[in-house]
Parts: C-alpha cells; sequence; structure tokens
C-alpha cells in the first residue's frame, strides 16, 4: 500500500508521521496501526495548533500493537497450516527444486510382463525356433534381464514348448511404442509339437525370472539368438501330461494311415518305449518316449507311431512303437531296410502289423 493520496479526501497521520488515506487502519508506510485522527482541513494552520503527541506513549503503544499483529498472524498461521512449533524448525524442502532428486527414481519400475509376438515358427536343427517380437506394456518402457525368465508357447489350451532363458547376457530393451526382436531357441526335449502339428502363429507368453542383483549388461552385449537351458513348466498342465497328450494325438493321427497301407504288411520297427522303462540306468518318461519319437520322425520319411494295444500282434497293449511306413509283402524287405541305414539288430527288425492275427510269427529279428 501507499501512503500517498490526491489531496481532495480526508487523510490521516500514523504515529510516525507518515500521511495515509482516511480509511487505513495500518500505514502504508511503516504498517504502524493508524488511530482516527483527522486532517486539517485548513493547511495553513499553524503547527503550534497541532495536537501534541507524547513519544513514550506512542512508540509503548506501538510496540504493543505490533506484538499483538503478530500473535494474531501466529495463531492464525497454526489454525490454517496446523504446524506446531517443532515442526516448524524442521527445514522443509523446496517442493519446486529438483536438483537434488534423481531422475530414475522419478519414473516407477515397469513391473508388467513384456507382450511376445511369434513373427515365424520354424523347426532346425537346434529344435523349435521361434523368432519373437517383445513389446514393453509400461508407459515408460523397459529392460529385461532376469536369469531364469520362463517363456511358453501355445496353441489355444494346446501347448507347443516351454524353456527358461537367461537374459542377462543380452538384455532385451524395450523403449515406449517400439518393438525388440530376439530369436528364441527351444532344444529336443523342450517341445512337444512340431510346426507340421499347428498352423498360423502360436501364443508367446513371458513370465519374468529372477532379477539381476548388478546392474543389467548393455542391450548390445550378447546375441539375440537365445537357446532355451532347461525345459519349463508349460503354459497348462504338467510336462509328462502335455507328453502323453501328444501321443495320443500323433498315434490317432497316423491311425488312417497305418490301417490303410501298413496293416498286414511288414515294416521296420525302430523303436518300442513306454513311460516307467529302464534304458541305460534311466527310468524314462512319457516327455522321454515323446522325445524319442520325434526325433526319429525329423531323422527318417514316412515314420508313423503306433500304439500296441490297437493291434494283436503285439503282446502288450502299454507299449508305444514306431515304425517306418515302408509296407512290404516280406520280412527280408523290412531287414533289408534296417541294413541300408546301418541300425543295430536290437534297434531295427522286421514286423508284421495286424489286427487279423496274433502275436506268433509277426516279428523276424536281423541276425
Amino acid at each position: 500500500m501507499s501512503g500517498q493520496f490526491d489531496g481532495a479526501s480526508p487523510a490521516v497521520y500514523c504515529p510516525y508521521g507518515h500521511i495515509n488515506a482516511w480509511n487505513y487502519k495500518f500505514c502504508g508506510e511503516c504498517g504502524a496501526p493508524i488511530g482516527v485522527v483527522a486532517f486539517p482541513e485548513d493547511a495553513d494552520v499553524a503547527e503550534a495548533d497541532r495536537p501534541k503527541r507524547r513519544p513514550g506513549l506512542l512508540i509503548g503503544g506501538v510496540v504493543a500493537a505490533c506484538a499483538a499483529v503478530v500473535g494474531v498472524v501466529a495463531l492464525v498461521g497454526v489454525l490454517i497450516g496446523g504446524t506446531s512449533q517443532d515442526e516448524a524448525d524442521v527445514p522443509r524442502p523446496d517442493p519446486f527444486t529438483t536438483a537434488t532428486l534423481d531422475p530414475a527414481l522419478m519414473v516407477p519400475e515397469c513391473t508388467t510382463a513384456p507382450a511376445v509376438q511369434a513373427e515365424s515358427v520354424d523347426m532346425t536343427p537346434d529344435g523349435l525356433t521361434v523368432s519373437a517380437a517383445f513389446m514393453s506394456q509400461c508407459p515408460g518402457g523397459n529392460t529385461e534381464a532376469g536369469s531364469g525368465v520362463r517363456i511358453t508357447v501355445a496353441e489355444g489350451q494346446r501347448d507347443i514348448a516351454a524353456g527358461l532363458f537367461d537374459f542377462s547376457a543380452a538384455p532385451v530393451t524395450m523403449k515406449p511404442g517400439q518393438t525388440a526382436r530376439r530369436t528364441l531357441v527351444f532344444p529336443a526335449g523342450m517341445y512337444w509339437r512340431t510346426t507340421a502339428m499347428f498352423s498360423g502363429a502360436p501364443q508367446l507368453v513371458f513370465h519374468p525370472g529372477e532379477r539381476p542383483q548388478a546392474t543389467a549388461v548393455s542391450s548390445a552385449a550378447g546375441s539375440d539368438r537365445l537357446v532355451a537351458r532347461e525345459v519349463a513348466k508349460p503354459e497348462h498342465g504338467s510336462v509328462d501330461g502335455v507328453a502323453e497328450a501328444v501321443l495320443r494325438e500323433i498315434r490317432d493321427a497316423d491311425y488312417a494311415y497305418v490301417s490303410g497301407s501298413i496293416a498286414n504288411r511288414w515294416v521296420p520297427q525302430i523303436s518300442s518305449k513306454k513311460a516307467g522303462l529302464e534304458v541305460d540306468g534311466k527310468t524314462l518318461t512319457s516327455a522321454d518316449v515323446l522325445r524319442d519319437h520325434l526325433a526319429l520322425r525329423a531323422r527318417y520319411d514316412g515314420v508313423r507311431l503306433v500304439s500296441s494295444g490297437q493291434w494283436t500282434t503285439f503282446n502288450a497293449s502299454d507299449w508305444w512303437i514306431t515304425v517306418v511306413g515302408v509296407p512290404n509283402l516280406a520280412p527280408a524287405e523290412a531287414n533289408g531296410w534296417c541294413d541300408s541305414q546301418g541300425l543295430g539288430v536290437d534297434d531295427c527288425f522286421a514286423k508284421f502289423v495286424s489286427s487279423l492275427f496274433g502275436v506268433e510269427g509277426t516279428t523276424v529279428y536281423r541276425k
């Protein structure tokens, strides 16, 4: 406020002689409270005729009034802000100052798994190979560098593969709105269905692994090709449960060909296995049986899977039999195929597959 006035309106003096408008309660120059003192209408009134002031009383009154004002202001501050004296003594950070803040702390950590899409799926000598695109689900993007990342591949409820991957040596950095790419390889035993057993792009699910304790390696390090280090739990069910289901699926798909072209013929039998069988000191699981059959299927043309319980020429009903669909009229021809492949006498021999005959005379071993 200012103590100046236009001279046409009534005015008052503050205790220190500053002139103010008539309605001012506090001096515009020094802030002192103002008493109601009429300004002389005649500017020529002699100085001697003006009221005399007692300096002591004026100063004391001013001090008391100022103390009262300070007390009122303090009381209002307490009522409005609720700040105690102890709290007032504690230094408060300037809310407009960011120089002491770590910028990394201002961006919330991304805890949502990235979305992963299959761009292509192929069978290679190394296994089921998926070219995958990774996209962050967080506004600020994120980097995945877990050492035990579980990635599953499925077509609806039908599991295809699942493996544990180590991203710590080659972190995948996903910037906002951008796509990062990696090639994922699922070796034998980590996939259950081949590309011939599903169509279209399968669904991939990213399950984050353990967070690295140290600072993540630059995303430029390592390779864009990651090989699963071990089989992982599939997206649906268990490893053996999926393997058993796939064995039945393959058998059913092969049945039409076996009954139409192989039945009542001699064919090379190249494997017979079941879960619980001990081979070379190892007890086989359904996953082992499936892995064995898929390996033979990839190696030879015309391989088919037969369930021994569907045919009368086998003496047990719970074996999975792998045959090569080269039907012959004589066992010697079937055994000749085994010879040409250099397979051991216990690994390949002639078998007659039929539902019309019994077990007797339907197996001819090589010598």
